[in-house]
């Protein structure tokens, strides 16, 4: 050490006189002299000694006024500040005193501000901070310390850190109801971390903050997908309780999920599950959508709504993630009427409205606008005749169409007649022969 005789007579001299301003004074002297000298350890040293001096003397307020004074110092090297500011961040765990420790993360946090070599170091303080907000009950003051932070470029983190900083920055936006920029902040998460295993504890954090964003929204096929994620992931599936849970409510919300090619899919990759044979209830729920025949929602209505319920096996997961039994009832039962819609128009090619209220369990009105819904949407085609009260499902064929498919039938009905002859003259010559 260069300038170790000199740290340890001002350290004597502040320590055991009281002079601190004196010791700090001789070891800035010496600081100038190494910086303008270029000596990055002399530098670092002398830096390291003079707030550890302030510090140890319990300046609080030398202790920041120093930190910033070394921080400007013209032509400041950048390996001493950032020796620096690591030495002084691991006093603010050890720093009892609120108002104190407050004062010296603002005062670390001015320092590292723009600075790329001591940015890890800003992101950890800001956390900090942010924890401090949050206990104080000043939530939007701790969104906006940690808002602003890009941990995911960072070099000097690993990954399970990175992770959990912008999971903190995801919950606080949910917990102000900031959603929009809960998405955003979710969406720096490399979903491909999650697959080694190694991060499951996070990935399960992950998914519980991404399904309340999903449930404000009212997104059931994205809230499909995040169960499914907790049900596959390995630490959900061997608990007992969570791994059952996840399953049932990645069944719910992907019956809940507006009918699409890729929701029929998942149904029946749902369906060949060996886990559901432990699950009467939803084994059923997935057969009766998987299978072209109607039924109403009075079929599965008490076992649903019993499961549901606040005090019901899924009561507690629904209250935690944000949803309620009564959108599970409502877009239940609009679910059922759709599936029959689409069952009946495989059946029937001209149908009487009165008819096919009947055959819904619900009002000629219902039926009508449910009818005009899947319409827009492109799930069924179809066709009101209102004043003759008449829907068509059979769509009308083109001309071109029309005749492809009469050559069609003529093609096979020529076919048939040749195989017919064929077998005609076939026995006649056996019979012949005989």
């Amino acid at each position: 050490m260069v300038f170790e005789k000199e740290i340890e007579t001002s350290r004597d001299l502040a320590l055991r006189a009281g002079q601190v301003q004196d010791a700090v004074d001789a070891l800035l002297t010496c600081e100038r002299t190494a910086r303008l000298a270029g000596d990055i350890p002399g530098t670092t040293e002398v830096v390291v000694a003079i707030v550890k001096i302030c510090y140890e003397a319990k300046q609080w307020t030398m202790l920041n006024d120093t930190i910033q004074l070394l921080a400007k110092r013209r032509a400041q090297l950048k390996q001493a500040i950032q020796a620096m500011v690591q030495e002084a961040t691991k006093w603010v765990d050890e720093q009892e005193d609120k108002a104190r420790k407050l004062e010296l993360i603002s005062t670390l946090r001015l320092v590292t501000e723009g600075k790329i070599y001591v940015e890890v170091e800003r992101a950890r303080l800001s956390l900090t901070l942010a924890r401090m907000h949050e206990a104080d009950g000043k939530l939007e003051e701790a969104r906006n310390v940690l808002q602003d932070t890009q941990v995911e470029t960072l070099g000097g983190m690993d990954k399970r850190e990175k992770t959990e900083f912008v999971l903190e920055q995801v919950r606080l936006c949910l917990v102000t109801n900031d959603y929009m920029r809960a998405w955003i902040m979710a969406k720096k998460i490399n979903l491909k971390f999650f697959k080694d295993g190694t991060l499951d504890d996070l990935k399960v954090r992950y998914y519980q903050l991404v399904t309340q964003y999903h449930m404000h929204n009212k997104d059931t096929f994205e809230l499909f997908r995040a169960f499914q994620s907790l049900h596959d992931t390995k630490t959900v599936k061997e608990d007992s309780l969570a791994g059952p849970e996840a399953l049932k409510l990645t069944v719910i919300y992907l019956l809940l999920s507006p009918y699409s090619n890729e929701q029929h899919d998942q149904m029946h990759h749902v369906k060949g599950m060996k886990e559901l044979e432990e699950l009467p209830l939803y084994k059923r729920l997935v057969e009766l959508f998987t299978t072209h025949e109607i039924f109403t929602y009075g079929d599965v209505s008490d076992a649903l709504e019993a499961e549901t319920a606040a005090a019901g096996p899924l009561g507690k997961a629904l209250a935690q993630f944000g949803g309620t039994a009564e959108h599970i009832s409502k877009t239940m039962h609009e679910r059922i009427v759709q599936h029959n819609i689409r069952v009946l128009s495989k059946f029937y090619k001209r149908i009487k409205m009165t008819r096919l209220a009947a055959l819904l369990k619900i009002s000629d009105e219902e039926a009508e606008r449910e009818l005009s819904d899947m319409v827009t949407t492109g799930a069924v085609y179809a066709r009101i005749d209102r004043p003759a009260g008449v829907v068509t499902f059979k769509a009308p064929q083109e001309p071109n169409e029309l005749l492809n498919d009469w050559s069609g039938n003529i093609s096979k009905l020529l076919n048939l007649v040749e195989s017919t002859c064929h077998q005609i003259h076939k026995e006649t010559m056996v019979h012949n022969v005989a």
